[in-house]
């Protein structure tokens, strides 16, 4: 019975896989043109163009092209998230609008170091010191504090003009 492992040709083990399949088959001389096999001139030609400006590349947001030294996103990061949905805003570093009640409330449950191992600041401690918080505790004091708040505070009335409050009803059952 044969094995579920091959050595490659740089010594390493690995698990047949179609490739493998495939190259036998080439080797061989017993694949059939045209039906999934690869040549390797194809081969060449995909790895190249993986790695080319051309190739495939992930949006600037998710990569460190699109994320700002100091925390948060740059300007590039910004328009790639806009260009997959997302209208994102600039950081508020003071006051007590909802924005950032609700930024000091998510980030004052969210798990983990402030810290690498190297001693350079996570993203997570970026992110809070750009809002205006020194740590995770200091977020969650803000959020309890101004919670309520922030909920009054989401939509506000004038007097007068079409936002009066509806008039009592004429008829009453």
């Amino acid at each position: 019975m044969s094995s579920k492992y091959h050595i490659t040709k740089d010594g390493r083990k690995a698990k047949k896989g179609l490739y493998y399949y495939m190259n036998r088959a080439k080797k061989r001389g017993t694949s059939k043109p045209g039906k999934g096999t690869v040549t390797d001139k194809a081969l060449e030609d995909s790895a190249k163009t993986a790695n080319e400006e051309g190739g495939f590349k992930s949006p600037a947001w998710t990569r460190k092209a699109g994320q700002s030294p100091t925390g948060g996103l740059n300007a590039k990061g910004r328009a790639s998230a806009k260009k997959g949905g997302s209208n994102l805003k600039s950081q508020l570093s003071s006051g007590t609008s909802p924005r950032r009640v609700s930024f000091a409330a998510r980030f004052s449950g969210m798990k983990g170091p402030m810290k690498k191992p190297n001693g350079k600041p996570t993203r997570k401690a970026l992110a809070l010191k750009k809002w205006g918080f020194g740590s995770v505790e200091a977020a969650r004091n803000f959020a309890n504090a101004n919670k309520k708040k922030a909920q009054k505070g989401g939509v506000k009335y004038r007097d007068g003009g079409f936002l009066e409050s509806p008039t009592p009803t004429l008829f009453e059952d």
